[in-house]
């Protein structure tokens, strides 16, 4: 089974105030590209009382991958993303989902991790599940999440890939907290290598090459040769 490491890692701190909304939706305020080490809460929903409506605050990790050598004319029929946790028990509260995390480090991983990547993954408007909710999240471990079909053609077609984990029951299902305090985190150990495993099997019913439908008669030339001037093709007349 191929995998592919991580080639740029990170997490974005939200903004905290008395908006759950805005805790999903604006800017981070502050933003850790290429992490190193024990993180207890990359991945995190925290919510405390107090006055003025006390304080919401949202935490997300990124991830890209370079999927360039993924061939589109496979078909990408698993895939399972590996993150390690730490130690720390206060980083086993949480639950997670990855979610497909769009332009995030630029798009194409030649970007560092910035503040307005926050809500690449789009709770602010489109996003898209790669996974289902990954529960529960223990110490020292290395969690498997199983990608799901729209992961699955993200990695086939698209050359940059960015997977976002984050908070399921509260940040990805916009359920505010009630109870305070609230703090459900996820840690990385960010120091071992974050990897994406899949499997591929080769398509079997092309139709059409680069739009062209696949006919004989459509098709008068192999590598810019006309099929009438070539005697054999890999040794065979």
């Amino acid at each position: 089974m191929p995998t592919l490491d991580a080639g740029r890692i990170g997490y974005v701190v939200g903004t905290g105030g008395s908006s759950f909304a805005t805790s999903r939706t604006a800017n981070g305020s502050t933003a850790f590209d290429s992490p190193t080490g024990d993180q207890n809460s990359p991945i995190q929903t925290f919510y405390s009382s107090g006055r003025g409506g006390g304080t919401y605050r949202q935490t997300r990790a990124y991830f890209y991958f370079d999927t360039s050598g993924i061939s589109n004319l496979s078909t990408v029929t698993s895939a399972t993303l590996k993150v390690t946790s730490t130690s720390l028990s206060a980083g086993t509260t949480g639950n997670a989902i990855a979610m497909n995390g769009f332009n995030a480090f630029g798009g194409n991983g030649n970007t560092a991790l910035d503040v307005g990547d926050f809500d690449e993954v789009g709770m602010g408007g489109t996003s898209e599940e790669f996974s289902s909710q990954f529960t529960p999240w223990p110490a020292s471990t290395q969690q498997l999440i199983s990608l799901n079909s729209n992961a699955f053609s993200a990695l086939a077609s698209d050359d940059d890939t960015v997977i976002c984990l984050m908070n399921y029951v509260n940040d990805q299902q916009n359920s505010a907290p009630t109870t305070s305090p609230w703090t459900k985190s996820c840690s990385i150990a960010f120091s071992t290598k974050i990897k994406l495993d899949y499997s591929t099997t080769p398509l079997t019913n092309i139709s059409k090459v680069d739009g062209v439908v696949y006919n004989v008669s459509n098709i008068n030339k192999f590598n810019g040769t006309l099929f009438n001037n070539i005697d054999a093709i890999n040794g065979v007349t």
